[in-house]
C-alpha cells in the first residue's frame, strides 16, 4: 500500500514537472493595438479593432525559454479613426483592403532575453511581405498569461501604399506610420508543436 501511494505521489509530481515545462498552445487574452502617424493637417490615430494571434512558448519556472511560432492576423478593416469614416475609407483604400483583407505576422526566430524578445519574422501589409525584426518586453503575470508590448514603425511605400490624401491632394497623410502594441496571450491547456 505504501509503495502505491508513493508510486502515484512520483509519478504525479513528475506530470507536474513536466506540464510546467511543456510547450504550449497560446491564444489571444486581450489587445491593445493603434496606429499612429501625422499629415498636413494633424497628427492621426486609429485603433486596430480585431486581433487574432496563435503562438507555441515555452515557459519554465515563470521564464519564457522559447517563442516556438508565433501568427497574428489583423482584418485591414478592423483599423479604425475617431475621425471618422472619411478616414477609414482612406486608411482601407491605402492598404488595399479590398483585395488584401488581411494584414500578417509569421515568426521566423526569435531571441529570448528575461521575458523580452526580439522576433524575426516576415509581415504583409496591402499584399506585400518584408522581413522584420520586432523588439518586445515580455511581462509574465500570476495566471500565467504573459503581454507583449512594443512599436514598429512602417513605411508605406516599402509595402507599394501611397500615403493617403483628402481635398484634391491639400491634405496628405505622412509616408511613415507608428504601430503601437500590447498583447496578452495565454495558455489552453494544449500541448505544443513547433511545426
Amino acid at each position: 500500500m505504501k509503495y502505491s501511494i508513493l508510486s502515484i505521489l512520483t509519478i504525479s509530481l513528475l506530470a507536474i514537472s513536466i506540464r510546467a515545462n511543456a510547450q504550449e498552445t497560446y491564444v489571444v487574452k486581450g489587445f491593445k493595438m493603434s496606429v499612429s502617424g501625422t499629415s498636413t493637417l494633424h497628427e492621426w490615430e486609429s485603433d486596430i479593432t480585431k486581433v487574432d494571434a496563435k503562438g507555441n512558448l515555452t515557459v519554465e519556472n515563470s521564464e519564457l525559454k522559447a517563442l516556438n511560432s508565433l501568427s497574428v492576423t489583423i482584418p485591414a478593416k478592423s483599423i479604425v479613426s475617431t475621425k471618422g469614416k472619411i478616414m477609414d475609407n482612406k486608411t482601407h483604400e491605402a492598404l488595399k483592403a479590398d483585395k488584401h483583407p488581411n494584414i500578417t505576422f509569421s515568426l521566423s526566430s526569435a531571441q529570448i532575453s528575461g521575458l523580452n524578445v526580439t522576433a524575426n519574422g516576415k509581415l504583409t501589409i496591402a499584399g506585400v511581405t518584408k522581413n522584420v525584426k520586432l523588439n518586445a518586453k515580455g511581462k509574465l503575470d500570476a495566471s500565467g498569461n504573459i503581454t507583449f508590448s512594443g512599436s514598429k514603425d512602417i513605411v508605406l511605400t516599402d509595402y507599394g501604399m501611397e500615403p493617403p490624401t483628402a481635398l484634391m491632394g491639400s491634405i496628405k497623410v505622412g509616408g511613415q506610420v507608428n504601430v503601437k502594441y500590447e498583447l496578452t496571450l495565454h495558455a489552453t491547456g494544449v500541448a505544443g508543436s513547433t511545426k
